[in-house]
């Protein structure tokens, strides 16, 4: 008997709202915490400062000091789901690259 692979979504609730909130290390960019909020169709609504007093609590609750971190809020789901940093000049999300391990090992750049 041959199986095949069905799958289905269903019907999935859509997306409202988007927030990520990263806090970081304002001399460097380095994002040290990352929090993101999705609100769906139907759900209590979140502020941008309630989005930010969540990024905070949990990045304490994490053993940051986040009196020493800045925060940067964004709308774009890219910034939530791929390696960023903060530009310490502009104060904007810049993508950042991340190295396959066999290519530090072997000392290859990606081209």
């Amino acid at each position: 008997m041959k199986h095949q692979n069905i799958s289905n979504g269903g019907n999935a609730p859509r997306i409202a709202d988007y927030w990520v909130v990263a806090l970081y290390n304002s001399d460097s960019g380095a994002i040290r915490h990352l929090h993101t909020v999705t609100v769906f169709e139907g759900g209590d609504r979140v502020t941008e400062s309630e989005a930010i007093e969540r990024a905070q609590e949990l990045a304490s609750k994490a053993g940051h000091d986040i009196g020493q971190l800045r925060h940067k809020v964004s709308k774009n789901f890219d910034h939530g789901s791929r390696p960023h940093r903060i530009d310490p000049k502009t104060g904007e999300f810049v993508a950042v690259e991340i190295k396959r391990r066999t290519e530090l090992q072997q000392g290859r750049v990606r081209s």
